[in-house]
């Protein structure tokens, strides 16, 4: 082990996250004294904390010296040595094999053939906000913002819309595995948990792969089933992994923004005023939301060299968090970062990453808040919280699982 300052457990600890929100005090202070900090947590595999937003943005452009293969997200000794919850996707691939697998689906999410989306975004949304007319208080999460971004990708992946329910409670096991409220009514929850959703997910979509084989249709599961690399097709681990990180990135992280995003506007009343008298701050309240809520909380990279770091010597091999709400609160580079502005001018936020491993469906994330949030600045006369709102216990995405409200909307 390097001699490096050494980081407070509580920036990885799920219970943290889960009682208190982000771990916002100590970031900043590891920002200002320790960008690069050395942490063990008792059940995790020992990592340097990188906090600072060029340091991540630095580490980010430079995938051929430090890679994703080895470790994704932090995980326990047991589960890293035992590679138990490996799956090989575009997240955990590394130059070149990540931008040939990236280019199989880059022809579905590009600007102009996404944008295509919009309108009929807009009017699910508007169905969705229809349904809480005659109703006086809801919960935001299950009534708005798990439907719209589950709807879209299983639309794009061509999903029978009476499994899309399951596969939000699937995606919800495994990210949110270790939180008792995804516990099964037998008891089954944790690593097991986990490995036993994405044992069913991978039953499923193995069934629905073969149909797409057989008789391809337009959409994204019939790229995948008949793509070829190199003359052949996708070993079926591989493609079915593929699929469960399309489910998941496009449920978990676009309903979490857009649940962060309401609570946000809630707790600031001020900045909701503004976004509902300025219709044309829209695409700003969305970049804000996304700054503001963070909803990817941390990634790994590994060097595959030594490098030396803020003085702070790394071996090759050994693990560094990259903590994205931490870059999207950094002082240097955004002014009042602790200021919700709906409004902010310049906003270079991290919430979807930078350089190779850029969010593929960032755009598509961008267009479902701004069909949401359009919906709901045109429409709501009254909103406020009427309970608080129930964390996830995850130090992976930083989920909220309901958020209690009373709503008043224009018919």
């Amino acid at each position: 082990m390097s001699l490096a300052p050494v980081a407070p457990t509580e920036i990885i600890d799920p219970n943290y996250y889960q009682q208190y929100r982000y771990p916002f005090q100590h970031w900043d202070e590891l920002r200002k004294n320790a960008p690069i900090a050395y942490c063990q947590h008792k059940s995790l595999v020992p990592f340097y904390a990188v906090t600072r937003y060029q340091d991540i943005v630095e580490i980010s452009r430079q995938p051929m010296l430090y890679e994703n293969a080895p470790l994704l997200v932090l995980q326990s000794r047991s589960a890293v040595e035992s590679q138990d919850m490996r799956l090989r996707t575009l997240l955990n691939m590394d130059p070149p094999d990540h931008r040939t697998y990236r280019k199989l689906m880059s022809q579905y999410f590009t600007k102009n053939r996404l944008n295509e989306l919009q309108p009929n975004l807009n009017n699910v949304a508007n169905k969705l906000l229809d349904r809480l007319v005659d109703k006086d208080e809801i919960d935001f999460v299950s009534d708005v913002s798990m439907t719209l971004p589950l709807a879209v990708i299983a639309e794009l992946l061509g999903l029978p819309s009476e499994d899309r329910d399951q596969f939000f409670k699937w995606t919800n096991e495994v990210i949110g595995s270790l939180d008792p409220d995804f516990a099964r009514d037998d008891g089954t929850q944790g690593t097991e948990l986990a490995l036993k959703a994405l044992g069913e997910v991978f039953e499923y979509c193995t069934k629905f792969v073969e149909q797409r084989r057989a008789y391809p249709k337009d959409d994204l599961t019939s790229v995948l089933a008949n793509a070829k690399i190199d003359g052949k097709h996708l070993e079926p681990l591989e493609l079915l992994s593929y699929m469960f990180l399309l489910i998941a990135a496009g449920n978990e992280t676009t309903r979490n923004a857009t649940t962060g995003g309401m609570l946000a506007l809630l707790e600031h009343p001020d900045q909701m005023a503004i976004a509902l008298e300025q219709s044309d701050a829209l695409d700003l309240a969305v970049e804000e939301v996304v700054r503001w809520t963070s909803p990817v909380i941390h990634f790994c990279r590994t060097p595959n060299q030594d490098v030396t770091l803020h003085g702070v010597n790394i071996k090759a091999g050994e693990h560094l968090v990259l903590f994205y709400p931490s870059a999207n609160r950094d002082d240097t580079i955004f002014q009042d970062p602790y200021r919700f502005n709906v409004l902010r001018q310049p906003n270079q936020q991290l919430g979807f990453g930078i350089g190779e491993h850029l969010c593929l469906g960032a755009h598509l994330a961008r267009l479902e808040l701004r069909a949401v949030f359009r919906g709901l600045f045109d429409r709501i006369e009254e909103a406020e919280l009427t309970g608080e709102p129930s964390r996830l216990k995850s130090s992976i995405v930083g989920g909220i699982k309901h958020l209690p409200m009373k709503i008043k909307l224009k018919a």
